[in-house]
């Protein structure tokens, strides 16, 4: 059985663990980039859109929060500050585990596969996952540390001249003061 998918206008911010989890939840739609602060601020273009799918499924025992995103953000090239598209797109899975001790769920997973444990993301007891804030994390680490065209040359022009002056020489003040002392 699938769980029906919800629409409404906006990514929920949270989901109820303790509801979800046995029957599942999906959800889709548009997120202006505007609706993620943290993400917004790596961007230059507000208007920016994702597409977004989000599952939280169960599958062999362990429970999976999906996101397909798609979606190509611009952000500034480090060396010429113009604008700089990257594509975000893709699909960012993760196992949501309810403790490291559970015997067989860790041994379960691909060694590659992302996990949280569900203790971590709510550690005030309160079962509710953040996902749109854990969306958010997930794009943030899709973005370039330090996006840069592959052609992009740096303009040097733009610094102005540099005149070469000869470099005072550090020793000066003493050859005054030994000029001073030995007379």
């Amino acid at each position: 059985m699938t769980a029906p998918t919800h629409q409404s206008a906006t990514l929920p911010q949270n989901i109820a663990f303790d509801k979800w989890a046995d029957i599942g939840f999906t959800w889709q739609g548009d997120v202006p980039v505007t609706a993620l602060p943290r993400l917004a601020g790596q961007v230059i273009a507000s208007d920016d859109v994702l597409s977004v799918a989000l599952t939280l499924a169960r599958q062999d025992k362990i429970l999976w929060l999906t996101y397909d995103v798609k979606a190509v953000l611009s952000v500034a090239c480090q060396r010429c500050l113009n604008s700089m598209p990257v594509d975000v797109s893709g699909n960012y899975r993760m196992a949501i585990l309810e403790s490291e001790n559970k015997i067989g769920y860790l041994e379960a997973l691909d060694e590659t596969a992302d996990y949280v444990l569900l203790d971590e993301i709510c550690p005030d007891g309160k079962k509710i996952l953040p996902v749109e804030d854990m969306l958010e994390d997930e794009l943030l680490l899709a973005i370039p540390l330090s996006p840069r065209h592959d052609d992009c040359d740096m303009h040097t022009d733009s610094v102005g001249d540099v005149a070469d002056e000869p470099a005072e020489n550090p020793f000066a003040v003493l050859e005054q003061l030994k000029g001073k002392l030995s007379g």
